[in-house]
């Protein structure tokens, strides 16, 4: 077994009535791939990469690559790049046209291969190229093009690909929607930094969709669906909800449908896609709906997405974990597989079949849709069929599975092609929610409990949960009674926007913090106030407080760091307003939370946020 595995290994421990026979089985879990890159650096090429590269041949993955030599591993030098990052605010109409000619400019220079899609809203690409020239290409939109933008996306890359695997030209379109939905424009679309689930890594997911009182919801298409899904384990109390989407726009009907929502209120709802982007909205959608609902018909216990998608739990979970057959891929690979699961263990898993002859299959072959109805243009016949019927009905028109031995007669006879919701009979529900009024109605909503409740204030259970997190990292700097004291007497509030930075290292400077924490509105480094010089600490504010709270999620899984030095990041404790100040200071402004830090009141008329930090009084 490679070094890299070692100390990856835990005993899988079933839950009660779990009789799935694992009880011995040790499970490998990959921690290392189950980071995101969000505000880190790139993953460097390394052999565990090309060890447990996914979507290689079949002959290769027949046998998990437990006989993969190295020499075999490392004469892959082709990398898949996939990643997406949303916009909010959208780009105008003209930086969206702006921003589609520069990175068609940007991937020729260093001669990147592949498909992407340019909305105002963001982009979602899948592209390819060689090892080094795909890290130069997201080192270059990190640091040269949009560092503000690109320094939180998440670019997953996966090494050793054959060349036969890449695509071979680049093709970049402008369109309204990244993923179709149908909620293009900014009066439909929910926003995502009031309304996204909560991102839950690999390792935490897994663990998630084992807990009782939990529905899993697969956000992909009926037919990716066919070829693989998560499978809780028997008597967990978790269960597996499918959509049964012909296309993405089919799924705010779904959800909208009272059937739906009485299966996700009082639940956990935990989401899951191929890569991570169509959960972004979805997600979104349900907080949304949630939010302009009754609190009595539909509220959700909490809302979560799968981050990175099925791709990176199977690079975290290479013996397949929780996940059953193959995950469906938009690229020239097709398919990935768990690396360490026998191949024919996975053909078993999920058993698809011909749509023709009904034997199991597990593969999309040629281009066959489906010419059930449901409501969509009929999609034009195979070039190779004999037919010449005019195409004038409507037609399902989603990917079907045809086996090799049925190719010619699904030719020959395409429109009598049926797809597994058709064979059922299956449509889905037809009313259509209004989104624009729904966003209103969820807008009006959460302001009304702004005022009701501001955003910078805190509740008992928060603080709680907040000085737990605090006292794992420094016990000795937090006094629990003061603390719940200063909240409940209303001495301190929660800016849920800002954050507290300390340990922070004196090369510091505004580009590094703004490249690590994304977009900050203000910034104000702390000093010593005799010296007035900078020791290690500052105030910043973000854009928002969903900002703020997945900045503390991943500083929680995976400790940030500053110049090689790991940093301290909290919530800021704002004073209330009113309170005494404490005399005797430099500063009249400054006055004290109750955790005892000198802090200023927020936000300064003169905040100190120069490119670097101060060094000291001029007189000293």
């Amino acid at each position: 077994m490679p070094n890299h595995q070692k100390n990856t290994k835990r005993k899988y421990t079933p839950k009660d009535g779990d009789t799935s026979g694992k009880e011995h089985q040790e499970l490998i879990i990959l921690r290392e791939n189950a980071k995101s890159v969000a505000r880190q650096g790139l993953p460097d090429i390394t052999e565990a990469s090309l060890h447990f590269a996914s979507g290689v041949d079949d002959d290769q993955l027949g046998n998990g690559l437990t006989a993969t030599t190295t020499a075999s591993a490392t004469s892959f030098s082709g990398t898949i790049l996939l990643f997406y990052q949303y916009k909010e605010p959208p780009w105008t109409p003209v930086e969206h046209k702006q921003v589609l000619k520069d990175f068609i400019v940007i991937a020729q220079r260093f001669s990147i291969t592949g498909r992407g899609r340019v909305a105002q809203e963001g982009l979602n690409c899948t592209l390819t190229g060689s090892s080094d020239m795909v890290r130069q290409f997201c080192t270059h939109l990190r640091e040269d093009y949009n560092p503000q933008l690109f320094a939180q996306t998440d670019f997953k890359l996966t090494d050793g690909i054959p060349y036969s695997k890449l695509f071979k030209s680049l093709s970049i379109r402008k369109t309204d929607e990244l993923v179709a939905f149908g909620m293009a424009g900014e009066d439909k679309s929910p926003r995502l930094d009031k309304f996204a689930g909560v991102h839950l890594t690999a390792a935490e997911y897994h663990e998630a969709m084992q807990r009782e009182n939990t529905v899993i919801v697969d956000v992909r298409n009926a037919y990716e669906t066919a070829l693989g899904h998560f499978e809780p384990p028997a008597g967990c109390g978790a269960i597996l909800l499918d959509p049964k989407l012909r296309r993405s726009n089919e799924f705010p009907n779904w959800l909208a449908d009272p059937q739906t929502q009485a299966q996700l209120h009082g639940k956990n709802v935990l989401m899951y896609c191929t890569g991570g982007i169509r959960c972004e909205r979805a997600t979104a959608l349900v907080n949304q709906m949630a939010s302009a609902s009754s609190p009595e018909t539909f509220q959700p216990l909490g809302v979560y997405e799968l981050q990175g998608g099925i791709e990176r739990y199977l690079k975290t979970f290479p013996q397949g974990g929780l996940w059953k057959g193959k995950n469906y891929l938009f690229d020239r690979r097709m398919e990935q597989v768990p690396a360490l699961k026998p191949l024919q263990q996975v053909e078993q898993e999920c058993a698809p079949c011909c749509v023709v002859c009904h034997s199991v299959c597990t593969k999309y072959r040629g281009q066959f849709q489906c010419a059930g109805s449901a409501g969509t243009s009929l999609p034009p016949p195979p070039k190779k069929a004999k037919t010449t019927r005019p195409v004038t009905a409507v037609s399902c028109g989603v990917p079907v599975i045809v086996c090799s031995s049925c190719t010619k007669y699904a030719t020959d006879h395409f429109d009598e092609l049926r797809c597994p919701l058709c064979q059922e009979g299956y449509q889905a529900p037809p009313i259509r929610p209004n989104l624009t009024q729904l966003k209103q109605r969820a807008e009006q909503k959460t302001q009304q409990i702004s005022k009701d409740q501001p955003q910078s204030g805190v509740s008992r259970r928060e603080a709680e949960s907040m000085m737990q997190n605090w006292a794992l990292e420094d016990p000795k700097k937090i006094d629990s009674a003061k603390l719940l004291k200063g909240v409940s007497e209303g001495a301190a509030v929660c800016r849920k926007d800002c954050l507290f930075v300390s340990r922070l290292p004196l090369t510091t400077t505004k580009t590094k913090m703004e490249a690590l924490f994304g977009s900050i509105t203000v910034l104000h480094w702390l000093t010593d106030r005799r010296t007035y010089a900078f020791y290690g600490s500052c105030i910043i504010q973000l854009s928002s407080s969903h900002d703020a709270k997945q900045v503390l999620n991943q500083h929680q899984r995976h400790r940030l760091v500053m110049d090689k030095k790991k940093i301290k990041v909290q919530y800021f404790w704002q004073p209330a307003l009113h309170q005494p100040t404490r005399q005797g200071d430099g500063d009249a402004s400054k006055t004290y939370d109750c955790l005892g830090d000198s802090v200023q009141v927020w936000p300064p008329s003169h905040p100190r946020d120069g490119e670097y930090p101060p060094i000291g009084h001029p007189a000293l």
